[in-house]
């Protein structure tokens, strides 16, 4: 009976529902919404998580949380807001908990520990991007060129080399860079500061990875292997330019001359041989370089400074490069050779001016007399015939020369040195031209001929007398 009264009163209700206006069915639909939201809005926060509606929206940015408590953390971002600050440095954060991680910068304090090499780590975020060196996970893809990396921010900030996009200027240049870190050892080639100094000669440079390099001209570590002929190198980048003289790849080219290059800095330095540009300024005597290399070897010249000194016989060098040149005196090696006439030479500026004495080419003159030599040395030592200037001395009779060589010949007439001798009778001589005037009594060659006069020129010659 109950069952059927109650079916009775539901057809009653509805019959009484079909019979309201529908502003009455709208008023009570909208009570009912109500209703339903205040009972949402006593919901705990815990139950949400699991429903997935979020009940607490920002009113500058329309973005909407789960909590009351993140929704008012996150207008802190827009109001500026830092209530939390940190009692030794002064550093103001928005958040206690990141006051908290700021505070272990000043106590030592590191929580996270690599179970691999035991590295220590503030926030378990740095741990975890740190196990990636071990693991060698790299999850972050470039599209552009497929290189990896194990941080998204690296990858962003790769990305920059290929977009172009540079967002940190300096203030004093306006030098664009890809990040602040890159910004902030720039800023130090105005402000002179090189803080990371060589424990071994002091030298100081502007960031850890130009000291790492340098060190390793001390202990002579090159962990940089060409896989074409073994040779090791100190920079990934000086391991790049000598792979392109296996390839003989030369990508970059100058819009001059189309002369091709293989990096962009030495086309950069190239391009100055056609706008004559030499920013870099000696301070003493006002000569000019494309390079602060050069400069820097230059000044050597000025100050008497020789770092490298050669091991066989202890000479001292102002670069590299000559101390390189040097020991071949010792070893005797001439790597460069005239493909006319197989002479051999120590380096390459002595076979390209040699090359000319098979050219004729002769492209220094002389401002006097219109004469032309094949390099500048020998156009100074001809520009002594009309100055007089005599500037090698003889230390025993004070006779000057205009050449050094001059000077080495007479010094043997002093010293009775002897240094060439003939092969077939060993008789000794002070200068090679008296060698070959010797050994032609061997030879019996006899170069030079008399030519015996036209008979007409005689006649006329007899005729005059």
């Amino acid at each position: 009976m109950r069952s059927h009264t109650g079916g009775q009163r539901k057809l009653s209700q509805d019959l009484e529902s079909s019979t309201q206006p529908d502003s009455m069915r709208s008023q009570t639909g909208g009570q009912r919404k109500l209703s339903q939201d205040l009972e949402s809005s006593k919901q705990p926060d815990s139950m949400r998580s699991h429903t997935g509606k979020k009940g607490f929206s920002c009113t500058e940015c329309g973005k909407v949380f789960n909590l009351k408590g993140d929704l008012n953390r996150h207008t802190m971002i827009h109001t500026g807001k830092k209530p939390f600050s940190c009692t030794e440095c002064g550093k103001m954060f928005n958040l206690k908990g990141n006051l908290n991680k700021h505070m272990r910068i000043h106590t030592g304090k590191k929580r996270f520990s690599c179970t691999e090499c035991g590295k220590m780590f503030n926030h378990k975020r740095d741990l975890n991007r740190h196990t990636m060196i071990h693991t060698g996970k790299k999850p972050f893809s470039c599209t552009e060129c497929g290189k990896m990396f194990n941080h998204k921010g690296n990858l962003n900030t790769h990305m920059r080399i290929h977009t172009g996009e540079k967002p940190f200027s300096c203030t004093v240049c306006g030098t664009g860079c890809v990040t602040t870190g890159d910004l902030k050892v720039h800023m130090r080639t105005h402000t002179g500061e090189k803080p990371f100094l060589c424990t071994v000669c002091g030298k100081g440079f502007t960031a850890t990875g130009s000291l790492k390099t340098h060190m390793r001209t001390h202990t002579g570590k090159k962990p940089f292997s060409c896989t074409v002929c073994g040779k090791g190198f100190t920079r990934t980048g000086d391991l790049k330019r000598h792979m392109i003289t296996h390839t003989g790849e030369k990508p970059f080219l100058c819009t001059v001359c189309s002369k091709g290059c293989i990096s962009t800095s030495d086309l950069k330095k190239h391009m100055m041989t056609h706008t004559g540009e030499k920013p870099f300024t000696c301070t003493v005597c006002g000569k000019g370089f494309t390079e602060t290399g050069s400069l820097k070897t230059h000044m050597r010249t000025h100050t008497g400074e020789k770092p490298f000194s050669c091991t066989v016989c202890g000479k001292g060098c102002i670069s590299t490069s000559d101390l390189k040149r040097h020991m071949r005196t010792h070893t005797g090696e001439k790597p460069f050779l005239c493909t006319v006439c197989g002479t051999g030479f120590t380096v390459t500026g002595s076979l390209k001016t040699h090359m000319r004495t098979h050219t004729g080419e002769k492209p220094f003159s002389c401002t006097v007399c219109g004469k032309g030599c094949i390099s500048t040395s020998e156009l100074k030592r001809h520009m002594r015939t009309h100055t007089g200037e005599k500037p090698f001395s003889c230390t025993v009779c004070c006779t000057g020369f205009s050449h050094m060589n001059s000077l080495k010949r007479h010094m043997r007439t002093h010293t009775g040195e002897k240094p060439f001798s003939c092969t077939v009778c060993c008789t000794g001589f002070s200068h090679m031209n008296s060698l070959k005037r010797h050994m032609r009594t061997h030879t019996g060659e006899k170069p030079f001929s008399c030519t015996p006069p036209i008979k007409g020129a005689v006649d006329s010659v007899v005729t005059l007398f």
